[in-house]
């Protein structure tokens, strides 16, 4: 048990007033010897017994009431847990709240509230408990210490709603321990609310050491607290937008999605998919097994006057809406994605993807070798953003050959360049590379220009012939397969001084026909991740100043924002949405997307022993709050003063009792 009021314990001696006033009264009657008395002593000697203890048992209750009177003037509480918290706020110390407002801790508990809410709800109701007049918080949204007005304002949705960010705690405990050192607070009590979700704990930063060896520095006057949240075996699901992009179609475009929906669990079940573009509501059904299941470039229809794309992928809501949710913005992009994937080091198809769009990084993007084996292993993510392929070697086959089959039924443009030493067997499409001529020069045509050429590689099978040379031979022809073509050209690209390259015009010709014909375009980027891309999002809108003085709008926005001006009290990178966004009142309007970070959505909290070693011999004072501990009243503690006079009221009665004098027998 621990007290509110601990100097009132001092009173304590109070307790033997009882004591002291019986033994006065007994020196107050001395006795004297009576010769006519031993006749009546030995007549009650049958009633001593009983008679005595009812004195002793007089003279206790009195002491045990006067023991709690000042007990409860010390106002006890009935949790030991924060007794030191309790004892030091007579002395002024501080209560710094670390509050977590990651999307993890939007989950529901059983009663409705989310870990965060249900938090901060306990944690207002103990600090009322306990007094505390100054409470700093310190949320993972500002990672600025903010002293707020009263401990009412915890619950204040405009200053703690949830937010779209993870958060980063070995951060926030670091500024709160230099808030600490800054004011030279000899006592503070550190309050952390968060459920332990690894990616906000950080456990291999090493700001962990600095914030280890600060807490160990300020002594035990400074201890830190845990309302850590009970595990909780209901199923949560999330959804993702893995890849977007526009699709050119003869009425008009199309977007085409790639949706991951992810769950907590192994069993296989259907969860269905809303994508909603223009106030224009798509269904889908995903078949997820495994934890795990993917919708591939769904195409959804897009209204005739469509400008700049944007719209929400939604699942039906579940334990935790923060992740049911999932925006974006489509747009096409006026340099378009040229991937590039090249034998041997290629400066002219570099040169072209650049003047002409913009080349895709990829890691490892000149192929080695001649082998059977995946060219595209690891780069093909990247590669399928790409309108357009300009691929210099051996022709696809395996792996190889099934991702570019992809990649041109889905819309897109690849332009084959024959390798050195050429494969005869080797075919794409039953389309194969010839022999090379380079003993003499031959003249080429393609479209209006013509061109002589010293080398040139004949191509094998049937295409539609786009350029001849020689005597009517085929050197660039073309392919459909699917929604997209493809290119053959005989040219000698790895030359640098040969008339094709240093010319130029027959490349870029070819190229620019190849991207134009592609049907797709990238979608824009995945968005902007929240609490993560602030510097790429100041980037974008042109913006030195900070993202505060940025005109936003929202159109569209989660269903955690939705509720009055919650909205309005998350700076912006730190709420998932769909924004329109000025620089200033001058400056064009761009739109942006804005998402949550995507471990947020994984289960996965630290270990107790990852806990328990973060802060070396710093002791976590941790508290689990459970379903039922969120869905009732009352804070961590509570003060049983009551219960203390509802008993001193019991003996006192019970006092009154034992001092009524007995009636003898035969007595009216």
């Amino acid at each position: 048990m621990s007290f509110l009021r601990l100097g009132a314990l001092w009173a304590l001696p109070l307790v033997l007033i009882p004591i002291v006033i019986h033994l006065i009264h007994r020196r107050r009657h001395p006795s004297a010897p009576w010769a006519a008395m031993m006749f009546l002593r030995r007549a009650s000697q049958t009633r001593r017994g009983p008679a005595k203890l009812r004195r002793w048992l007089i003279l206790a209750v009195r002491t045990l009431v006067v023991a709690a009177v000042v007990g409860a003037l010390a106002r006890p509480l009935s949790s030991s847990r924060f007794g030191i918290a309790a004892s030091r706020v007579v002395s002024g110390a501080p209560s710094i709240v670390v509050l977590d407002r990651s999307p993890s801790m939007q989950r529901r508990t059983a009663s409705g509230l989310t870990y965060q809410a249900a938090a901060l709800r306990r944690l207002s109701e103990t600090l009322q408990t306990l007094g505390t007049q100054r409470v700093v918080l310190i949320d993972s949204v500002s990672l600025a210490p903010v002293e707020l007005a009263d401990v009412d304002a915890l619950t204040d949705p405009s200053v703690t709603s949830g937010a779209a960010s993870a958060a980063d705690i070995p951060q926030m405990l670091r500024v709160a321990m230099q808030t600490i050192r800054d004011n030279d607070h000899a006592v503070a009590d550190v309050w952390v609310c968060s459920d332990r979700q690894a990616s906000d704990w950080r456990a291999d930063a090493p700001l962990w050491t600095q914030i280890a060896a600060a807490a160990k520095g300020m002594g035990p006057g400074v201890r830190l607290h845990l309302l850590d949240v009970a595990s909780d075996p209901r199923v949560n699901s999330s959804v993702t937008v893995t890849r977007q992009r526009l699709v050119d179609h003869d009425q008009g475009q199309e977007l085409m999605l790639s949706i991951l929906v992810q769950r907590d669990d192994d069993d296989a079940v259907q969860i269905p998919v809303r994508v909603t573009v223009g106030g224009v509501t798509s269904r889908f059904d995903v078949q997820v097994d495994g934890g795990r299941g993917e919708l591939a470039e769904v195409r959804v229809p897009l209204p005739q006057s469509a400008g700049v794309v944007f719209g929400q992928v939604a699942i039906p809501a579940d334990v935790n809406v923060a992740d049911d949710d999932w925006f974006f913005v489509a747009k096409a992009d006026q340099d378009r994605p040229i991937g590039l994937i090249a034998q041997s080091p290629c400066l002219a198809l570099e040169v072209a993807a650049d003047v002409l769009g913009t080349k895709v990084d990829t890691p490892n993007a000149e192929l080695s070798g001649a082998g059977q084996g995946s060219r595209l292993a690891g780069r093909e993510d990247s590669l399928r953003d790409a309108a357009c392929w300009l691929w210099q070697g051996p022709l696809p086959v395996g792996e190889d050959a099934r991702a570019a089959r992809r990649f041109l039924q889905s819309g897109g443009s690849i332009v084959f360049f024959p390798p050195m030493d050429v494969d005869r067997e080797r075919e794409f499409q039953s389309i194969r590379w010839g022999q090379w001529s380079r003993d003499d020069v031959q003249q080429a045509t393609f479209d209006q220009w013509e061109l002589p050429i010293a080398a040139s590689c004949s191509i094998d099978g049937q295409l539609v012939r786009v350029a001849t040379i020689g005597q009517d031979q085929l050197w660039i022809g073309k392919l459909r397969v699917g929604d997209g073509a493809a290119w053959f050209c005989g040219a000698d690209v790895i030359d640098g001084d040969s008339l094709f390259v240093t010319d130029g015009l027959v490349l870029y010709g070819l190229v620019a026909e190849a991207l134009g014909a592609s049907r797709l375009h990238v979608g824009g980027d995945q968005g902007f991740v929240a609490g993560i891309d602030d510097q790429r999002l100041k980037r974008q809108l042109g913006q030195n100043q900070t993202l505060d003085d940025a005109i936003v709008e929202p159109l569209l926005v989660e269903p955690l924002l939705v509720r009055g001006d919650t909205a309005d009290a998350i700076p912006l990178g730190h709420a998932a949405g769909v924004f329109s966004v000025r620089a200033s009142a001058e400056s064009s309007t761009d739109v942006v997307a804005i998402n949550r970070p995507v471990a947020e959505s994984d289960r996965n909290p630290i270990t107790e022993s990852q806990l328990q070693s973060l802060l070396g011999n710093v002791r976590w004072n941790r508290v689990t709050l459970g379903d039922r501990q969120d869905g009732s009243g009352g804070g961590l503690v509570q003060e049983i003063w009551g219960a203390i006079w509802v008993l001193m009221i019991l003996g006192m009665l019970c006092e009154a009792w034992l001092t009524l004098p007995t009636r003898t027998r035969g007595q009216s």
